[in-house]
Protein backbone atom coordinates (compact mmCIF):
# COMPACT_ATOMS: atom_id res chain seq x y z
CA UNK A 1 0.00 0.00 0.00
CA UNK A 2 1.08 3.57 -0.85
CA UNK A 3 1.48 6.34 1.55
CA UNK A 4 -1.72 7.12 1.85
CA UNK A 5 -1.88 3.98 5.04
CA UNK A 6 -4.02 1.39 5.14
CA UNK A 7 -6.97 2.64 6.58
CA UNK A 8 -8.34 4.48 3.27
CA UNK A 9 -7.20 2.47 0.21
CA UNK A 10 -7.65 4.10 -3.32
CA UNK A 11 -8.55 1.37 -5.41
CA UNK A 12 -8.54 1.42 -9.53
CA UNK A 13 -11.94 -1.08 -10.90
CA UNK A 14 -11.78 -2.18 -14.71
CA UNK A 15 -14.84 -3.34 -16.30
CA UNK A 16 -15.96 -4.27 -19.50
CA UNK A 17 -18.99 -2.23 -19.98
CA UNK A 18 -20.22 -0.16 -16.46
CA UNK A 19 -23.07 0.39 -15.49
CA UNK A 20 -26.05 -1.95 -17.15
CA UNK A 21 -28.59 -3.68 -15.11
CA UNK A 22 -27.40 -6.74 -14.79
CA UNK A 23 -24.58 -6.21 -12.81
CA UNK A 24 -26.26 -3.42 -9.40
CA UNK A 25 -24.33 -6.02 -7.70
CA UNK A 26 -21.23 -3.87 -8.66
CA UNK A 27 -22.91 -0.47 -7.70
CA UNK A 28 -24.07 -1.99 -4.05
CA UNK A 29 -20.14 -3.26 -3.73
CA UNK A 30 -18.48 0.28 -4.83
CA UNK A 31 -21.03 1.76 -2.33
CA UNK A 32 -19.86 -0.42 0.26
CA UNK A 33 -16.19 0.40 0.23
CA UNK A 34 -16.98 3.57 -0.22
CA UNK A 35 -18.76 4.12 3.48
CA UNK A 36 -15.55 2.51 4.41
CA UNK A 37 -13.16 4.56 3.34
CA UNK A 38 -12.48 3.65 0.32
CA UNK A 39 -11.01 5.71 -2.84
CA UNK A 40 -12.48 3.74 -5.91
CA UNK A 41 -12.17 5.18 -9.78
CA UNK A 42 -13.82 3.34 -11.86
CA UNK A 43 -12.77 3.09 -15.94
CA UNK A 44 -15.12 1.11 -17.87
CA UNK A 45 -14.07 -0.12 -21.41
CA UNK A 46 -16.89 0.28 -23.09
CA UNK A 47 -20.18 2.90 -22.69
CA UNK A 48 -23.32 0.53 -21.86
CA UNK A 49 -26.81 1.90 -23.21
CA UNK A 50 -28.11 4.38 -21.78
CA UNK A 51 -32.23 3.49 -21.98
CA UNK A 52 -32.39 0.43 -19.51
CA UNK A 53 -30.58 1.84 -16.56
CA UNK A 54 -32.12 3.18 -13.25
CA UNK A 55 -31.94 6.70 -12.25
CA UNK A 56 -29.63 5.64 -9.78
CA UNK A 57 -27.28 4.07 -12.58
CA UNK A 58 -27.42 7.36 -14.99
CA UNK A 59 -26.15 8.85 -12.03
CA UNK A 60 -23.18 6.93 -12.07
CA UNK A 61 -22.45 7.49 -15.53
CA UNK A 62 -20.80 10.89 -14.35
CA UNK A 63 -18.40 9.35 -12.70
CA UNK A 64 -16.89 6.57 -14.58
CA UNK A 65 -14.11 6.88 -17.04
CA UNK A 66 -14.61 5.52 -20.57
CA UNK A 67 -11.66 3.95 -22.38
CA UNK A 68 -13.00 3.76 -25.62
CA UNK A 69 -12.89 4.84 -27.96
CA UNK A 70 -9.73 6.13 -27.42
CA UNK A 71 -7.38 8.88 -30.32
CA UNK A 72 -4.36 7.34 -31.77
CA UNK A 73 -2.14 9.82 -30.88
CA UNK A 74 -3.36 9.48 -27.04
CA UNK A 75 -2.69 5.13 -27.37
CA UNK A 76 0.51 6.25 -28.85
CA UNK A 77 1.52 8.44 -25.97
CA UNK A 78 0.63 5.74 -23.60
CA UNK A 79 2.77 3.52 -25.21
CA UNK A 80 6.05 5.64 -26.04
CA UNK A 81 5.71 6.79 -22.39
CA UNK A 82 5.95 3.37 -20.61
CA UNK A 83 8.30 1.94 -22.94
CA UNK A 84 10.52 5.15 -22.21
CA UNK A 85 9.81 4.86 -18.20
CA UNK A 86 9.00 1.43 -17.81
CA UNK A 87 10.75 -1.01 -20.81
CA UNK A 88 11.53 -4.01 -18.49
CA UNK A 89 7.88 -4.18 -17.49
CA UNK A 90 6.17 -3.24 -20.48
CA UNK A 91 8.33 -5.96 -22.63
CA UNK A 92 8.00 -8.81 -20.25
CA UNK A 93 4.42 -8.32 -19.72
CA UNK A 94 4.06 -8.11 -23.47
CA UNK A 95 6.03 -11.24 -24.15
CA UNK A 96 4.61 -13.39 -21.43
CA UNK A 97 1.33 -12.90 -22.08
CA UNK A 98 0.97 -13.20 -25.99
CA UNK A 99 3.33 -16.59 -25.71
CA UNK A 100 1.07 -18.78 -23.40
CA UNK A 101 -1.10 -20.88 -24.77
CA UNK A 102 -4.12 -19.40 -26.84
CA UNK A 103 -7.37 -21.53 -28.65
CA UNK A 104 -6.70 -19.83 -31.43
CA UNK A 105 -5.07 -16.99 -33.49
CA UNK A 106 -8.02 -15.01 -33.04
CA UNK A 107 -7.83 -15.18 -29.17
CA UNK A 108 -3.95 -14.11 -29.34
CA UNK A 109 -4.85 -10.96 -31.47
CA UNK A 110 -7.40 -10.08 -28.48
CA UNK A 111 -4.71 -10.58 -25.96
CA UNK A 112 -2.14 -8.41 -28.12
CA UNK A 113 -4.87 -5.48 -28.39
CA UNK A 114 -5.74 -6.16 -24.63
CA UNK A 115 -2.40 -5.58 -23.60
CA UNK A 116 -2.58 -1.93 -25.29
CA UNK A 117 -5.64 -1.44 -23.62
CA UNK A 118 -4.19 -1.92 -20.54
CA UNK A 119 -1.18 0.13 -20.99
CA UNK A 120 -3.30 3.02 -21.90
CA UNK A 121 -5.49 2.34 -18.93
CA UNK A 122 -2.39 2.35 -16.85
CA UNK A 123 -1.48 5.99 -18.45
CA UNK A 124 -5.00 7.03 -17.30
CA UNK A 125 -4.52 5.58 -13.68
CA UNK A 126 -1.24 7.38 -13.55
CA UNK A 127 -2.29 10.70 -15.34
CA UNK A 128 -5.46 11.15 -13.34
CA UNK A 129 -4.71 9.41 -9.67
CA UNK A 130 -2.69 6.65 -9.13
CA UNK A 131 -4.14 3.70 -7.09
CA UNK A 132 -2.84 1.46 -4.31
CA UNK A 133 -4.35 -1.34 -5.91
CA UNK A 134 -6.18 -2.48 -9.41
CA UNK A 135 -9.33 -4.74 -9.49
CA UNK A 136 -11.26 -6.54 -12.19
CA UNK A 137 -15.09 -7.13 -12.53
CA UNK A 138 -15.49 -10.07 -14.69
CA UNK A 139 -11.92 -12.67 -15.21
CA UNK A 140 -12.29 -11.88 -19.07
CA UNK A 141 -10.70 -9.02 -21.13
CA UNK A 142 -11.25 -6.62 -17.83
CA UNK A 143 -9.13 -8.62 -15.64
CA UNK A 144 -6.23 -8.74 -18.10
CA UNK A 145 -6.53 -5.22 -18.98
CA UNK A 146 -6.17 -4.55 -15.06
CA UNK A 147 -3.26 -7.07 -14.76
CA UNK A 148 -1.44 -5.20 -17.46
CA UNK A 149 -2.11 -1.66 -15.63
CA UNK A 150 -0.78 -2.89 -12.35
CA UNK A 151 2.39 -4.45 -13.81
CA UNK A 152 2.75 -0.99 -15.36
CA UNK A 153 2.26 0.82 -12.26
CA UNK A 154 4.22 -1.65 -10.33
CA UNK A 155 0.87 -2.28 -8.26
CA UNK A 156 -0.90 -5.31 -6.96
CA UNK A 157 -3.91 -6.53 -8.97
CA UNK A 158 -7.29 -8.78 -8.56
CA UNK A 159 -10.44 -9.78 -10.06
CA UNK A 160 -14.03 -10.93 -9.47
CA UNK A 161 -15.10 -14.47 -11.51
CA UNK A 162 -18.30 -14.51 -11.99
CA UNK A 163 -20.06 -17.13 -14.73
CA UNK A 164 -19.21 -16.91 -18.11
CA UNK A 165 -16.00 -15.71 -17.91
CA UNK A 166 -15.02 -18.57 -16.20
CA UNK A 167 -16.44 -21.72 -18.11
CA UNK A 168 -17.28 -19.88 -21.65
CA UNK A 169 -14.22 -20.20 -23.65
CA UNK A 170 -11.53 -18.81 -20.70
CA UNK A 171 -8.27 -16.83 -21.88
CA UNK A 172 -5.40 -17.15 -19.88
CA UNK A 173 -7.24 -18.00 -16.63
CA UNK A 174 -4.68 -19.70 -14.69
CA UNK A 175 -2.20 -17.30 -15.83
CA UNK A 176 -4.32 -14.50 -14.40
CA UNK A 177 -5.02 -16.57 -11.20
CA UNK A 178 -0.89 -16.70 -11.12
CA UNK A 179 -0.64 -13.19 -11.42
CA UNK A 180 -3.47 -11.44 -9.04
CA UNK A 181 -2.73 -11.24 -5.37
CA UNK A 182 -6.20 -12.63 -5.38
CA UNK A 183 -9.02 -14.00 -7.42
CA UNK A 184 -12.84 -13.66 -5.68
CA UNK A 185 -15.60 -15.36 -6.68
CA UNK A 186 -19.38 -15.41 -5.77
CA UNK A 187 -20.16 -19.06 -4.80
CA UNK A 188 -18.56 -21.88 -3.65
CA UNK A 189 -18.91 -24.04 -7.07
CA UNK A 190 -16.73 -21.69 -8.64
CA UNK A 191 -14.41 -21.69 -5.95
CA UNK A 192 -14.05 -25.45 -6.38
CA UNK A 193 -13.18 -25.26 -9.92
CA UNK A 194 -11.18 -22.07 -9.77
CA UNK A 195 -8.88 -24.06 -7.17
CA UNK A 196 -8.76 -26.82 -9.53
CA UNK A 197 -7.22 -24.91 -12.16
CA UNK A 198 -5.00 -22.23 -10.57
CA UNK A 199 -2.01 -24.67 -11.05
CA UNK A 200 -0.01 -24.33 -7.51
CA UNK A 201 -1.88 -21.09 -6.82
CA UNK A 202 -5.47 -22.19 -5.22
CA UNK A 203 -4.71 -20.79 -1.98
CA UNK A 204 -4.90 -17.28 -3.46
CA UNK A 205 -8.57 -17.92 -4.71
CA UNK A 206 -11.61 -16.73 -2.15
CA UNK A 207 -14.97 -16.67 -2.30
CA UNK A 208 -16.91 -13.43 -1.80
CA UNK A 209 -20.73 -13.35 -2.32
CA UNK A 210 -22.33 -10.73 -3.80
CA UNK A 211 -23.87 -8.71 -1.54
CA UNK A 212 -27.27 -6.84 -0.56
CA UNK A 213 -28.32 -3.55 1.07
CA UNK A 214 -31.77 -5.11 2.98
CA UNK A 215 -32.96 -1.80 3.69
CA UNK A 216 -33.32 -1.18 -0.27
CA UNK A 217 -35.39 -4.84 -0.04
CA UNK A 218 -38.41 -4.26 1.86
CA UNK A 219 -41.16 -6.98 1.15
CA UNK A 220 -44.65 -6.38 -0.33
CA UNK A 221 -47.59 -6.17 2.46
CA UNK A 222 -49.73 -9.03 0.84
CA UNK A 223 -48.85 -11.52 -1.86
CA UNK A 224 -52.44 -13.37 -1.32
CA UNK A 225 -53.95 -12.27 -4.78
CA UNK A 226 -56.98 -13.28 -6.48
CA UNK A 227 -54.58 -14.21 -9.34
CA UNK A 228 -51.65 -15.14 -8.31
CA UNK A 229 -48.36 -13.98 -9.98
CA UNK A 230 -45.59 -15.96 -10.76
CA UNK A 231 -42.34 -13.51 -10.94
CA UNK A 232 -38.95 -14.59 -13.54
CA UNK A 233 -36.39 -11.91 -14.27
CA UNK A 234 -33.17 -12.53 -16.80
CA UNK A 235 -31.63 -12.35 -19.71
CA UNK A 236 -33.32 -14.39 -22.39
CA UNK A 237 -30.97 -17.02 -22.58
CA UNK A 238 -30.35 -20.84 -22.35
CA UNK A 239 -29.11 -20.78 -19.12
CA UNK A 240 -31.76 -19.11 -17.52
CA UNK A 241 -34.27 -22.05 -18.11
CA UNK A 242 -37.33 -20.34 -19.81
CA UNK A 243 -37.86 -22.42 -22.29
CA UNK A 244 -38.86 -25.12 -18.46
CA UNK A 245 -40.78 -22.58 -17.19
CA UNK A 246 -42.84 -22.16 -20.28
CA UNK A 247 -43.52 -26.36 -20.34
CA UNK A 248 -44.38 -25.60 -16.72
CA UNK A 249 -46.71 -22.87 -17.46
CA UNK A 250 -48.67 -25.52 -19.93
CA UNK A 251 -48.60 -27.90 -17.20
CA UNK A 252 -49.90 -25.76 -14.90
CA UNK A 253 -53.08 -24.50 -17.24
CA UNK A 254 -54.24 -28.17 -18.21
CA UNK A 255 -54.62 -28.72 -14.01
CA UNK A 256 -56.69 -25.79 -14.58
CA UNK A 257 -54.53 -23.24 -11.75
CA UNK A 258 -55.25 -20.16 -11.64
CA UNK A 259 -52.21 -17.96 -12.18
CA UNK A 260 -50.27 -15.03 -14.36
CA UNK A 261 -46.70 -15.23 -15.10
CA UNK A 262 -44.28 -12.11 -16.52
CA UNK A 263 -41.04 -12.63 -17.61
CA UNK A 264 -38.60 -9.72 -16.78
CA UNK A 265 -35.91 -9.28 -19.21
CA UNK A 266 -34.20 -9.14 -22.64
CA UNK A 267 -32.11 -11.68 -24.76
CA UNK A 268 -31.57 -13.09 -27.85
CA UNK A 269 -34.00 -15.62 -27.05
CA UNK A 270 -36.80 -13.09 -26.95
CA UNK A 271 -38.44 -14.39 -30.57
CA UNK A 272 -38.20 -17.85 -30.00
CA UNK A 273 -39.63 -17.55 -26.24
CA UNK A 274 -42.55 -15.69 -27.81
CA UNK A 275 -42.82 -18.19 -30.55
CA UNK A 276 -42.76 -20.84 -28.11
CA UNK A 277 -45.58 -18.86 -25.78
CA UNK A 278 -47.78 -19.11 -29.11
CA UNK A 279 -47.29 -22.46 -29.84
CA UNK A 280 -48.29 -23.47 -26.55
CA UNK A 281 -51.38 -20.98 -26.28
CA UNK A 282 -49.96 -19.04 -23.07
CA UNK A 283 -50.97 -15.74 -24.18
CA UNK A 284 -53.20 -15.47 -21.47
CA UNK A 285 -51.47 -16.22 -18.96
CA UNK A 286 -47.50 -15.47 -19.53
CA UNK A 287 -45.99 -11.73 -20.48
CA UNK A 288 -42.88 -11.15 -21.34
CA UNK A 289 -42.20 -7.90 -20.47
CA UNK A 290 -38.98 -7.06 -21.36
CA UNK A 291 -36.07 -5.33 -19.57
CA UNK A 292 -36.85 -3.03 -16.94
CA UNK A 293 -34.60 -0.46 -14.70
CA UNK A 294 -33.51 -2.16 -11.51
CA UNK A 295 -36.27 0.12 -9.06
CA UNK A 296 -39.18 -1.19 -11.55
CA UNK A 297 -37.77 -4.79 -10.83
CA UNK A 298 -38.00 -3.97 -7.34
CA UNK A 299 -41.68 -2.61 -7.70
CA UNK A 300 -42.21 -6.39 -9.53
CA UNK A 301 -40.94 -8.11 -6.58
CA UNK A 302 -42.99 -6.34 -4.50
CA UNK A 303 -46.07 -7.48 -6.43
CA UNK A 304 -45.31 -11.00 -6.92
CA UNK A 305 -46.61 -14.07 -5.46
CA UNK A 306 -43.61 -16.05 -6.31
CA UNK A 307 -39.93 -16.50 -7.92
CA UNK A 308 -39.03 -18.57 -10.53
CA UNK A 309 -35.61 -19.45 -12.40
CA UNK A 310 -35.34 -22.60 -13.33
CA UNK A 311 -31.34 -22.42 -14.28
CA UNK A 312 -29.50 -25.09 -16.58
CA UNK A 313 -26.06 -25.09 -18.01
CA UNK A 314 -26.18 -23.46 -21.78
CA UNK A 315 -24.94 -25.22 -25.02
CA UNK A 316 -21.85 -23.62 -24.67
CA UNK A 317 -21.56 -24.33 -21.36
CA UNK A 318 -22.63 -20.92 -20.30
CA UNK A 319 -24.16 -21.17 -16.44
CA UNK A 320 -24.65 -18.76 -13.28
CA UNK A 321 -23.03 -18.74 -10.12
CA UNK A 322 -26.14 -17.25 -7.73
CA UNK A 323 -28.47 -15.42 -9.78
CA UNK A 324 -28.14 -12.03 -8.19
CA UNK A 325 -32.20 -11.84 -8.81
CA UNK A 326 -32.51 -14.99 -6.62
CA UNK A 327 -30.53 -13.15 -3.95
CA UNK A 328 -32.86 -9.97 -4.35
CA UNK A 329 -35.83 -11.88 -4.86
CA UNK A 330 -35.16 -13.92 -1.31
CA UNK A 331 -34.65 -10.26 -0.13
CA UNK A 332 -37.79 -9.20 -0.90
CA UNK A 333 -39.30 -12.30 1.18
CA UNK A 334 -40.48 -13.80 -1.58
CA UNK A 335 -40.76 -17.63 -1.90
CA UNK A 336 -38.22 -19.13 -4.40
CA UNK A 337 -38.15 -22.21 -6.85
CA UNK A 338 -35.19 -22.73 -8.86
CA UNK A 339 -32.84 -25.83 -9.79
CA UNK A 340 -30.23 -27.32 -8.09
CA UNK A 341 -27.81 -26.49 -10.44
CA UNK A 342 -24.15 -24.36 -9.89
CA UNK A 343 -24.07 -22.04 -6.82
CA UNK A 344 -28.09 -21.93 -6.37
CA UNK A 345 -28.03 -24.68 -3.74
CA UNK A 346 -25.78 -22.37 -1.56
CA UNK A 347 -28.47 -19.85 -1.26
CA UNK A 348 -31.48 -21.89 -1.69
CA UNK A 349 -31.56 -24.42 0.72
CA UNK A 350 -34.11 -26.98 -0.61
CA UNK A 351 -37.49 -26.98 2.12
CA UNK A 352 -35.73 -24.97 4.03
CA UNK A 353 -35.05 -21.24 2.02
CA UNK A 354 -36.79 -22.18 -0.90
CA UNK A 355 -37.60 -24.84 -3.36
CA UNK A 356 -35.65 -26.93 -5.49
CA UNK A 357 -35.99 -29.20 -8.55
CA UNK A 358 -33.93 -30.95 -10.85
CA UNK A 359 -32.18 -29.11 -14.10
CA UNK A 360 -34.67 -29.48 -17.59
CA UNK A 361 -37.39 -31.30 -15.66
CA UNK A 362 -40.80 -29.05 -16.20
CA UNK A 363 -43.17 -31.34 -14.45
CA UNK A 364 -40.99 -31.42 -11.51
CA UNK A 365 -40.89 -27.20 -11.43
CA UNK A 366 -44.69 -27.27 -12.56
CA UNK A 367 -45.31 -29.15 -9.10
CA UNK A 368 -42.94 -27.19 -6.60
CA UNK A 369 -45.00 -24.20 -8.27
CA UNK A 370 -48.35 -25.43 -7.30
CA UNK A 371 -47.23 -26.40 -4.10
CA UNK A 372 -46.38 -23.22 -3.48
CA UNK A 373 -49.80 -21.40 -5.19
CA UNK A 374 -51.19 -23.60 -3.37
CA UNK A 375 -49.86 -22.83 0.44
CA UNK A 376 -49.91 -20.03 1.71
CA UNK A 377 -48.21 -20.64 5.05
CA UNK A 378 -45.08 -22.40 3.71
CA UNK A 379 -44.62 -19.37 0.60
CA UNK A 380 -44.66 -17.22 4.35
CA UNK A 381 -42.36 -19.73 5.83
CA UNK A 382 -39.80 -20.11 3.24
CA UNK A 383 -40.05 -16.34 2.04
CA UNK A 384 -39.21 -14.95 5.85
CA UNK A 385 -36.43 -17.74 6.08
CA UNK A 386 -34.67 -16.85 2.82
CA UNK A 387 -34.88 -12.91 3.61
CA UNK A 388 -32.90 -14.31 7.07
CA UNK A 389 -30.33 -16.49 5.15
CA UNK A 390 -30.04 -13.55 2.91
CA UNK A 391 -29.31 -11.31 5.99
CA UNK A 392 -26.16 -13.90 7.02
CA UNK A 393 -24.59 -15.00 3.58
CA UNK A 394 -24.96 -11.56 1.54
CA UNK A 395 -24.81 -8.89 3.89
CA UNK A 396 -23.58 -5.93 1.37
CA UNK A 397 -21.41 -4.66 4.03
CA UNK A 398 -19.76 -7.78 5.83
CA UNK A 399 -18.54 -8.89 2.09
CA UNK A 400 -17.03 -5.64 1.20
CA UNK A 401 -15.28 -5.90 5.05
CA UNK A 402 -14.09 -9.21 3.21
CA UNK A 403 -13.26 -8.36 0.03
CA UNK A 404 -10.84 -5.34 1.83
CA UNK A 405 -9.41 -8.02 4.10
CA UNK A 406 -8.13 -9.65 1.04
CA UNK A 407 -7.09 -6.37 -0.56
CA UNK A 408 -5.43 -5.11 2.39
CA UNK A 409 -3.63 -8.64 3.78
Amino acid sequence: MSSRGPERPALAYVIGTYPVPTTTFIDREIDALRRLGVSIQVLSIRRPAVPSLSGSQRQRLEEVHYVLPARIRDLVRSHAGFLRSRPGAYLTTFAHLVTRPHPSLRSRVRTVLHFGLGVHVARLLQDRYPPDHVHAHFVDRAALVALVAGRLLDRSFSATAHANDIYVNPILLPEKIASAKFIATCTRYNDTHLRSIANGASDKVRCVYHGIDLRDFSPGSSRRHAIPLILSVGQLKEKKGFGDLLDACRILVDREVPFACEIVGEGPLRASLQARIAELDLDPYVRLVGGLPHDEVIRKYRNATIFVLPCVTGPDGDRDGIPNVIIEAMAMGLPVVSTRHSGIPEAVRDERTGLLVPKADPEALALAILRLLSDWKLRDRLGGRGRERVSVLFDVDTNAKAFLAAVMA
